[in-house]
């Protein structure tokens, strides 16, 4: 099997599917920073809980992270500005925050774009796009802008909409509110969103933008 099928073979069998992550306890917190921008935080509910009972470390709390901003060239389209995920989570925290931002469209930020990230956009372009809508975007992209050494960007020209939205998105916002509103301390619930809010941008920074 030659190198790029082989990695293509892997990369595939190393998505989490959307049944995985439904059968699990999961939820997805979406926080907004601003008009036009959003954070999502895909994270385990009882990670959070065992912190705050017994203060065990949130190890484990942060599964993936996105923020995305509205783009200075299409307000159809948002940008991705910052994300992380575990092994396998990123093509499904894709999917997941462009169900939540449909009918607008997603883009890569446009003037870095991390090797791991670029993974899943090239996955997505090379194997995924009957299931997406796209937009051609106005400014080429140029290797020198990037710290990268792909030489083909024509799949970060585009930006990209689900088709179909994925119901996945529903049924973790769902979990969410539900966790949330189970907390009947008021003070209790906004510890919770700031330990889980600092957690996820440590798990950003700690992974330097990796998305796999």
């Amino acid at each position: 099997m030659a190198a790029n099928n082989l990695f293509e073979f892997l990369f595939y069998e190393a998505a989490v599917r959307f049944s995985e992550i439904g059968k699990s306890e999961m939820a997805l917190k979406v926080l907004k920073a601003g008009p036009g921008h959003f954070t999502f935080i895909l994270y385990r509910p009882s990670v959070l809980t065992r912190y705050f009972q017994d203060w065990e470390s949130t190890n484990g709390l942060t599964v993936g992270m996105m923020s995305v901003v509205i783009s200075d060239e299409n307000p159809k389209v948002f940008e991705v500005k910052n994300s992380a995920a575990e092994k396998g989570f990123g093509p499904a925290m894709y999917d997941i925050v462009m169900s939540y931002i449909s009918p607008k469209f997603l883009m890569a930020d446009r003037k870095d774009v991390s090797g791991a990230a670029q993974k899943v956009w090239k996955f997505m372009f090379d194997h995924r796009l009957a299931e997406y809508d796209t937009l051609l975007l106005p400014t080429a992209w140029d290797g020198t802008r990037l710290k990268t050494d792909v030489e083909d960007f024509e799949f970060l020209n585009l930006a990209y909409r689900l088709k179909k939205k994925l119901s996945i998105h529903t049924t973790l916002l769902m979990r969410d509110r539900q966790f949330f509103g189970n907390q009947m301390d008021k003070n209790r619930r906004e510890e919770m969103l700031t330990i889980l809010e600092e957690d996820a941008w440590s798990f950003f920074r700690d992974r330097m933008n990796v998305v796999e």
